[in-house]
């Protein structure tokens, strides 16, 4: 379907001025960008009505499938939250609470204007059919430690080969679930399986305090960005979720490894686990992306709290009011994920994804209108959405989802499924 958005305040990019003009798409992506657009043959116009039309976020670290467990792991330090409540509840999913997981997910995705995830969980069979109903852009991510009961290399090896190929809009990174969970062996076979690929890698990395200082002391002193180089897990560079402490050396060594660090900030905070030194990622020329972590421990998946405390923490930390401004946040939201993430969006430009976000600029907060990209950032938040459109397919419309299956259904299927699973794993 060719659409035209017309009649829109465009930010095509966080670093670019805003624009007033006409977007056209045609087979899903962008060909055309402000101006006046008379000439295109649109199926469908689109009135902006003078609001904000930006990329669609890019949600870069995520396990949808676990907003099953939202609310029952809560208040709880990091390893007692897995260890003692999310594993054992993980023990007994099957693939259909991952797909139906998963839909929940996405609901409250498009809800807040997010058109590509990085999944990290079980079943992906499972959540690309529920990335697909919705046309959201998909990085599957496998997550997979040394208690696994299944031969994990020839899995993601399958996975990989399965989905690198599916189409434009998917991808699959090998993947570990982190250093404190697999065994080196496990590591270093990911690490060949990766080389013969070619693929870029993902995984949890210093996460905690606790997890940098147990990794030293097995390793030799090596930290967890210290010993997978040494294992040549980053080769081919990569994503790592979290990096809450890692030091300028281990910066350094992730910036030279073209490893993509992806900052949870709001999860970090609820478990006590810190917060990730940004301002210096930024300084050594990396480009950070932005994820919300799972729903059981965030929990909620808001791009615009993560976006604030993406800029304001850093501010706090540093004692610096100017440190991490709102165009850093916003491209760490769009850009830059999508681009560690190897897809084709983040940006308002022809050949781009039509991976879309309106944004409601009637609203009290968004006023006076004096900058509009720092009012995404300090000011708005979900409800601002009025609009997501995911690969040329509008998934949200103010109250209504497109998304493959009926809101109600979903909230029957996954209250039943989280009953299930509480009551075998004895909670």
């Amino acid at each position: 379907m060719n659409l035209r958005f017309s009649n829109a305040l465009i930010l095509s990019r966080p670093d670019k001025p805003l624009m007033r003009g006409d977007v056209c798409v045609t087979e899903g992506k962008i060909v055309s960008v402000g101006g006046a657009s008379s000439g295109f043959a649109a199926d469908k116009v689109i009135d902006c009505g003078g609001n904000l039309l930006m990329s669609g976020f890019c949600n870069a670290h995520t396990h949808a499938a676990m907003c099953l467990f939202r609310g029952v792991a809560d208040d709880l330090p990091l390893d007692r939250w897995l260890f003692e409540r999310i594993f054992p509840l993980e023990d007994h999913l099957t693939p259909e609470d991952v797909y139906w997981g998963t839909m929940l997910q996405i609901a409250e995705f498009v809800k807040n204007g997010i058109t590509c995830m990085a999944d990290m969980y079980f079943y992906p069979d499972s959540v690309y059919a529920a990335a697909k109903n919705a046309d959201l852009c998909l990085a599957l991510c496998g997550g997979a430690n040394s208690s696994s009961s299944y031969d994990v290399v020839k899995f993601i090896e399958e996975m990989y080969n399965k989905y690198s190929t599916i189409s434009d809009r998917v991808r699959y990174f090998p993947g570990l679930h982190a250093e404190y969970t697999c065994e080196e062996s496990l590591i270093s076979a990911v690490a060949d399986l990766a080389a013969e690929t070619g693929a870029p890698t993902y995984i949890h990395l210093s996460e905690t305090l606790k997890e940098v200082g147990e990794c030293t002391v097995r390793h030799g002193g090596l930290t967890p960005p210290q010993y997978l180089h040494k294992l040549g897990f980053f080769d081919n560079g990569g994503l790592a979720a979290h990096c809450t402490y890692a030091d300028k050396d281990d910066i350094s060594l992730l910036a030279q490894s073209g490893v993509t660090p992806v900052i949870n900030g709001g999860s970090n905070l609820k478990l006590a686990s810190g917060i990730a030194p940004v301002f210096s990622m930024l300084q050594s020329g990396m480009h950070p992306a932005l994820g919300t972590d799972g729903a059981a421990s965030n929990n909620a998946t808001s791009m615009f709290r993560e976006m604030y405390l993406y800029s304001c923490l850093q501010k706090e930390t540093m004692k610096d009011a100017a440190a991490v401004g709102a165009e850093d946040a916003l491209a760490a939201a769009t850009v830059n994920g999508y681009r560690a993430l190897g897809f084709a969006g983040g940006s308002i430009e022809p050949g781009m994804f039509a991976d879309l976000v309106l944004v409601d600029l009637a609203q009290p907060n968004m006023h006076p209108l004096s900058d509009p990209k720092k009012n995404l950032v300090y000011s708005a938040d979900a409800s601002a959405v009025l609009m997501t459109v995911a690969g040329g397919k509008i998934v949200y419309e103010k109250g209504i989802y497109h998304i493959g299956e009926s809101l109600d259904k979903i909230y029957r299927e996954c209250a039943a499924r989280i009953g299930r699973l509480l009551t075998e794993a004895h909670f």
